[in-house]
């Protein structure tokens, strides 16, 4: 298995240096292509078996295309440990600490040192993943000056991992790491603590936070690449509200930035198949949806019991006046309270009324645009 700061370092020297040679994008696109199962696994990982759990406290264990490895009490012991907090496949967890000896040379460590340098290298190379994604959407989306065929070949390679359902995994894994539990930003016997490639103490809760900014991120730029379908919208909108009400706290720089970079993810799309116009249903799936229209409409006018996602709803029904605004063709209406029916006019009309009395963009003006969490360079803040 390729490892994944190896396939951070090749995406990077080729797509961020200078003008790349032939064979190195030759040697790009033959990395690529070995992690393709990776990537549309995204962060997927193993998890605990009740055999390999025995095979570990055996103190025998077989890691593929390797001799027999002998471990010590010790061994079993932060293994073990590793695979608890992390939700980590047993033998998974023995190949980890592994490389982690491999890394830092750890004999004669303490054992919790050991741990945490294990895991913070488990962390290192999830954000490598991340951020290898987050550099290839980058390259088609935002950056210039790279080889038109380059482009094309980085294009067609992550049209197939979002056709393949790349998205909906990002967007189901900004929500588990927001969860107390091993899978996410540990549960309550987890060790809080993991330290970094400096060798500094960090909180694993904010190291899952920085992994869940550089997804949301991956997610607004994979919506540049791939448009966005139904069932994504509508999480994505749930996904929203999530990130809202736990961006209440404005003092935590990084969940407002999550919780605005999940709001562009919706925007964003919605505005651009409004451009489409109502007729190029071949480039806007959502809007000869009629079905998803009605459900979205009635999603969208209902009332949250919480300001900060109240704030950030009405910038979501500005953004679906607009969506209705350019697609609508007067096929579709909503079922009101009263049973009657809405027509689009109506529904737009509801939207931008909901959205001016609250005054949306005050909100985004004073609690988006104007915060410290938006006036930080992104760059800066990738990890």
């Amino acid at each position: 298995m390729v490892s994944y700061r190896q396939l951070l370092s090749t995406v990077e020297s080729v797509l961020m240096g200078p003008e790349a040679l032939p064979h190195e994008r030759a040697e790009l696109m033959h990395i690529l292509g070995e992690c393709l199962p990776d990537f549309k696994k995204f962060l997927e990982y193993p998890g605990p078996r009740a055999a390999d759990r025995t095979q570990v406290l055996s103190k025998e264990v077989r890691l593929p295309n390797s001799p027999p490895t002998i471990l010590d009490d010790q061994d079993v012991q932060i293994a073990l440990k590793l695979s608890d907090d992390l939700n980590l496949n047993e033998v998974d967890s023995v190949s980890l600490l592994v490389a982690a000896h491999q890394e830092w040379g750890l004999l004669g460590r303490e054992p919790l040192e050991i741990l945490r340098l294990s895991a913070g290298l488990w962390f290192a190379e999830r954000r490598a993943l991340i951020t290898t994604l987050y550099t290839l959407l980058r390259a088609v989306v935002l950056d210039e000056g790279h080889e038109n065929d380059l482009v094309a070949d980085i294009h067609s390679y992550l049209e197939e991992l979002f056709t393949s359902g790349l998205r909906q995994r990002l967007i189901t894994i900004i929500k588990e790491l927001n969860r107390e539990e091993p899978a996410g930003s540990g549960g309550p016997q987890a060790d809080r603590y993991v330290l970094d490639s400096r060798g500094a103490l960090v909180q694993r809760y904010n190291v899952a936070q920085r992994e869940r900014l550089g997804l949301s991120q991956c997610l607004v730029l994979s919506l540049l690449i791939v448009r966005i379908k139904s069932q994504e919208a509508k999480d994505i909108l749930s996904l929203l509200k999530d990130c809202a009400a736990d961006a209440n706290d404005f003092q935590s720089i990084v969940k407002v930035q999550i919780a605005y970079t999940v709001l562009f993810g919706l925007v964003i799309p919605l505005v651009s198949d409004a451009l489409s116009g109502p007729q190029d249903t071949s480039v806007s799936v959502i809007a000869s949806d009629n079905a998803f229209r009605r459900e979205f409409q009635g999603t969208v006018m209902a009332t949250v019991n919480d300001v900060t996602v109240e704030g950030f709803m009405d910038i979501v029904r500005l953004a679906w006046a607009v969506f209705m605004m350019f697609t609508s063709d007067g096929s579709f209406a909503v079922v009101t309270s009263s049973g009657s029916q809405a027509s689009d006019a109506m529904n737009i009309r509801l939207c931008l009324e909901r959205a001016c009395v609250k005054n949306a963009f005050k909100f985004i003006l004073v609690r988006v645009l104007r915060t410290a969490a938006f006036q930080v360079c992104f760059a800066i803040l990738m990890f």
